[in-house]
């Protein structure tokens, strides 16, 4: 309260409305490790361009400076030589063949993301997704193939969302968008000779935003009707824990959860898996064969009932023969076989005394959950089994409940 009733008659910064030119001197503000006060350091814009961040984030426009930019800085200020701010302040390449290369979010990019958590939207709206694949159209052999004159310029559509199989085709040449061309490279210029990837035109608009391609097909130039952009979330999340809790179900003394994006990047992650992830996320919704979801073994816990399974982080394609399409799905499976059990149960005879012979055992129920695994063997668990197993799964596990899935809370 003491720091704001100190700025409270300061006035209020300003975002750049453009971008700044290259050698324009700016100012990176902070409290970066070596001190406790303000730090400022200040270096020029070496250069304007796009980078691929880490997956399963996507490319992004950004500024690069030479001013130092250490841990600390991230999320400060940097200022233009008019006094604006021209972006904040992320992350710097640290290879040991590079030297004084930051990068900084550009004021127009932190402008579109405050846009999107306005007060009458409900929660961060996403930036649109492009819904098309390409290929570069450098290639003479490919040029030819595809009858594409020399005097065209474009990249070659291999793929495209099902919503804009009106407008665009796979084999079309796409050669403008909004009145800007594209290169052969699929670049477009983005003011004087600055180039920079197509698609920052199209992840800098708004879910609903109109869009204009212009295609070569059959020889002629094509000018499609607009188009509204849309969000086309993959079947494996990218941020599947970022808007609420991680979605999971534990059977007997096996979890399962959602495959996400980010278990490419676990260690135990199989390479089959791993592709599994890149294949799926090609396809776009509505050509999915039905799934919502592709559901992961993720963890097999060691108990009686999981004894001689060791088949963790294997797609499950199936429960008791049904294919499965969400893990909400497998949930529901599994809350019917359970009450297949207890129905069972209650046409047993009563457990005789201490002196007469012992009461059936479980598995002479004859009800079983049989996972079908991709490229593996079937795993089986006796199901009254696998339910007594599981409070005591819960138990030595600290799980405070055996499922949780989205909506759940709203029961």
């Amino acid at each position: 309260d003491e720091f704001w009733a100190s700025v409270a008659d300061a006035p209020p910064v300003e975002l750049a409305a453009e971008l700044p030119a290259l050698q324009e001197t700016v100012r990176a503000l902070g409290f970066p490790t070596g001190g406790r006060t303000l730090c400022i350091t200040e270096g020029v814009v070496s250069r304007v361009d796009s980078i691929e961040l880490t997956p399963p984030a996507d490319t992004t426009l950004v500024i690069q400076i030479d001013a130092a930019i250490n841990p600390g800085n991230s999320g400060g200020p940097v200022f233009d030589s008019r006094g604006y701010i021209t972006g904040v302040a992320f992350c710097k390449d640290v290879r040991n063949c590079t030297d004084n290369i930051g990068y900084v979010i550009p004021s127009s990019v932190v402008r579109t993301f405050l846009d999107r958590c306005g007060k009458e939207r409900h929660g961060y709206t996403l930036s649109p997704c492009v819904p098309y694949r390409w290929h570069k159209l450098e290639n003479q052999s490919l040029r030819a193939a595809h009858k594409v004159p020399h005097e065209i310029s474009g990249v070659l559509l291999t793929s495209v969302a099902p919503f804009l199989e009106g407008s665009l085709k796979v084999g079309d040449v796409l050669l403008k968008i909004d009145g800007r061309k594209i290169s052969d490279d699929g670049q477009i210029e983005l003011r004087g000779h600055e180039l920079i990837q197509h698609r920052y035109l199209l992840r800098n608009k708004g879910i609903g935003d109109k869009t204009t391609f212009v295609v070569f097909r059959d020889g002629q130039q094509v000018e499609c009707p607009p188009v509204e952009l849309k969000d086309l979330p993959p079947i494996c999340p990218r941020w599947p824990d970022v808007d609420y809790l991680p979605e999971y179900v534990i059977l007997g003394a096996l979890a399962l959860v959602p495959l996400a994006q980010g278990h490419h990047w676990y260690k135990e992650c199989p390479v089959e898996l791993k592709a599994t992830i890149d294949r799926w996320n090609k396809r776009w919704p509505g050509d999915r064969d039905g799934r919502e979801q592709l559901v992961l073994l993720v963890t097999v816990f060691a108990h009686e009932l999981t004894f001689g399974y060791n088949r963790g982080w294997r797609v499950v394609e199936s429960y008791n023969g049904t294919a499965l399409t969400s893990l909400r799905q497998a949930r529901d499976l599994w809350h019917q076989t359970r009450e297949q059990v207890k129905e069972a149960l209650a046409l047993r005879p009563p457990v005789e005394t201490a002196s007469s012979p012992k009461s059936p055992k479980s598995t002479e129920l004859g009800i079983f959950v049989r996972l079908g695994l991709q490229s593996d063997d079937d795993l089986v668990l006796d199901a009254h089994a696998a339910m007594e197993a599981e409070p005591g799964v819960l138990k030595t596990h600290a799980i405070e409940r055996a499922s949780w899935i989205k909506g759940d809370d709203k029961d």
